[in-house]
């Protein structure tokens, strides 16, 4: 059955999200049709993105004719990705869970809800990704590895087997992290970093090795 999508924000991941449905519709024809973008940034409504129109604002949802369609969020910030999907979640919306074709997966791996994980991933063996979580191009995941829910991980991640990282954490571009080592929630480590220390909730970690350089308040994703 063709699934009825729509993809939650309008910006650079959003277009990329597309591209993934894209290329599961060229390898399995009539798995998706995309109906649009919703953002909330009104700038956005009534544009179009590589061919597929921005629809409007989450007013959309109560104005469309009723239809079986799922959500997608394409939006980059785990907190701004949590409010949105919770958002989605409140009118009744459930997600899809999208896999590029072009990405190599072992049958010992679970997806959680709305996660999404493009060209060139690679995932091992024993592995729990949550929900709505971000693996974006290139990343590597090795065996045993737990990522929390809200996750983004940036082009070239590479995570070691054992690593366990909390909920609405946020790799950058290359980061690698060392086997075994655990990622508190909601913390940020920045791009080229090379985590061999466990890293506390709410922090950004920068360098090599990583050190930490901030540590918010518990909670500080709610406000965004």
């Amino acid at each position: 059955m063709t699934v009825r999508l729509v993809i939650l924000g309008a910006g650079g991941f959003a277009r990329e999200v597309l591209d993934v449905v894209d290329a599961i519709e060229a390898a399995r024809p009539g798995s998706f049709v995309v109906e649009g973008f919703v953002s909330e940034v009104e700038s956005d409504w009534n544009q179009q993105r590589n061919g597929v129109p921005v629809l409007g604002g989450f007013e959309w949802f109560t104005k469309a004719p009723k239809a079986d369609r799922r959500i997608v969020c394409g939006i980059g910030s785990p907190a701004v990705r949590r409010r949105v999907v919770e958002r989605a979640r409140g009118l009744g919306l459930s997600a899809a869970t999208l896999v590029h074709p072009r990405a190599t997966s072992t049958r010992w791996v679970a997806l959680g809800e709305g996660t999404v994980v493009t060209a060139g991933v690679v995932l091992t063996n024993q592995i729990r990704i949550g929900q709505h979580v971000h693996l974006n191009l290139n990343v590597t995941v090795g065996h045993d590895a737990v990522i929390g829910d809200w996750c983004t991980l940036s082009p070239g991640v590479h995570v070691s087997g054992n690593v366990a990282i909390g909920d609405g954490t946020e790799l950058g571009t290359g980061a690698a992290i060392i086997e075994k080592k655990r990622i508190g929630a909601w913390s940020v480590v920045g791009a080229g970093a090379v985590v061999n220390a466990d890293l506390p909730p709410n922090c950004t970690a920068v360098g090599v090795p990583a050190k930490v350089i901030k540590t918010r308040d518990d909670g500080w994703w709610r406000q965004h």
